[in-house]
C-alpha cells in the first residue's frame, strides 16, 4: 500500500468552467496552473497522496469571484448537503471557537479548538462521517500548505486537539466539517472556518499556466477540459505510464476525497465520487474514471486537492 504525507505532492492542473451569460450555453476551455515547490504543512495527515488541481470559473470570458454555494449528487457524500462553506465561525447554531495554535512555522505543535453547539455550551455528540467525528482542511491563503486532518476530542471539556506543523509562515483558513447529534435524534451538518495567522514573513505564491492534465508521483490526473456552472457532473481520469490506474484502494470509505478552496475568500467545497466502494467489500478498487458532481454554483478561481491511494 502506497502511503505518503498530505503536500508531499504537488501538480496542478485546470479546469474552466464559465457563469450565466446571455446565451444560456456558456462554455470556457481549459486553464490551467502549476505551483512552485515549497515546504509542506505537516500534521497527522490523512491522505497517502494528494494532487492540487486549480479549477477557473469565469463569467461572460472574464474571471471573477461571486458567492459560492455547494451541490452533492447521489451516489455520494457531499458537502451539498451540509449547512455553511467555511467562511463563517457561526453557522445554524453552532461556533468554532477557542482556537489555539503553534505560533512559529516548521515547529511541531498542537492545535486545538472547540465547537459550541445551540445551547452556548461545548458540542460533545458527534456522529461518524466517512469513519471519522470531524473533518479538518487546513489552507494557506495562497491555497498551498493543505492538510486534511482528523482531531480528536476531550469529552469533558469539549475541546478537539490534533498535532500538526505548518510548513511556511502566513494566514491559514481551518475549516471543520462535522455532523452533529440532536437530542431528539437528528442531525446537524456544519461547516465551520477560522482565520488563524503563523507570524512571519508571508510570500504568496505564483502560478504558472498548464493545461488539462497534470502528472504527480507518477500518476498522471485529467479533469474535463470544458464545463459549465452548475452544469453536469465532472470526470476525473487517473493513469499511470499511459495505462488506466483501476485499483485506487479505498480510504476513508472513498475512492478518492477531493477539497476545493476559492481564491479570495477561500469558500469550501468537498466531494467524494459517485462511484461508492460497498461497506460489504473493504477490498473493492475503483478508477480509472471517476465521477464528480458539479462542484461550483458561481463564477471564481478554485483550487481543487484530490487524495487517493
Amino acid at each position: 500500500m502506497r502511503r505518503m504525507g498530505v503536500g508531499a505532492l504537488g501538480a496542478v492542473l485546470a479546469l474552466g468552467l464559465s457563469g450565466c451569460g446571455g446565451s444560456g450555453d456558456d462554455v470556457a476551455q481549459a486553464a490551467g496552473e502549476s505551483v512552485p515547490a515549497a515546504p509542506a504543512a505537516s500534521g497527522t495527515a490523512s491522505a497517502p497522496g494528494t494532487a492540487a488541481v486549480l479549477a477557473t470559473t469565469g463569467s461572460g470570458g472574464s474571471m471573477s469571484v461571486g458567492s459560492m454555494g455547494v451541490r452533492g449528487s447521489t451516489g455520494a457524500t457531499n458537502m451539498g448537503a451540509f449547512e455553511g462553506d467555511g467562511k463563517a465561525s457561526t453557522v445554524g447554531g453552532y461556533s468554532l471557537v477557542s482556537v489555539k495554535s503553534p505560533k512559529k512555522a516548521g515547529q511541531a505543535g498542537t492545535l486545538s479548538f472547540v465547537v459550541n453547539g445551540p445551547s452556548g455550551k461545548p458540542q460533545t455528540d458527534f456522529t461518524l462521517q466517512q469513519t471519522k467525528l470531524l473533518h479538518l482542511y487546513v489552507v494557506r491563503a495562497d491555497l498551498t500548505g493543505f492538510q486534511h486532518i482528523h482531531p480528536t476530542i476531550d469529552m469533558l471539556t469539549g475541546v478537539w486537539s490534533v498535532p500538526i506543523t505548518f510548513g511556511q509562515p502566513g494566514p491559514y483558513r481551518l475549516v471543520a466539517e462535522f455532523e452533529a447529534l440532536t437530542d431528539d435524534g437528528n442531525f446537524d451538518d456544519r461547516i465551520l472556518g477560522s482565520n488563524l495567522v503563523v507570524p512571519g514573513a508571508y510570500q504568496p505564491a505564483k502560478y504558472a499556466p498548464l493545461y488539462g492534465s497534470t502528472s504527480v508521483d507518477g500518476y498522471t490526473f485529467s479533469l474535463d477540459r470544458t464545463a459549465t456552472v452548475n452544469g453536469p457532473d465532472l470526470h476525473l481520469r487517473v493513469t499511470k505510464a499511459g495505462a488506466d490506474v483501476t485499483d485506487l484502494q479505498q480510504y476513508l470509505q472513498s475512492f478518492a476525497h477531493i477539497t476545493g478552496f476559492r481564491q479570495g475568500d477561500l469558500a469550501t467545497v468537498h466531494v467524494h465520487p459517485n462511484e461508492t466502494p460497498p461497506k460489504t467489500d473493504p477490498n473493492k478498487v475503483g478508477g480509472p474514471v471517476l465521477t464528480l458532481a458539479s462542484l461550483f454554483t458561481a463564477p471564481g478561481n478554485y483550487r481543487l486537492f484530490v487524495e487517493f491511494q
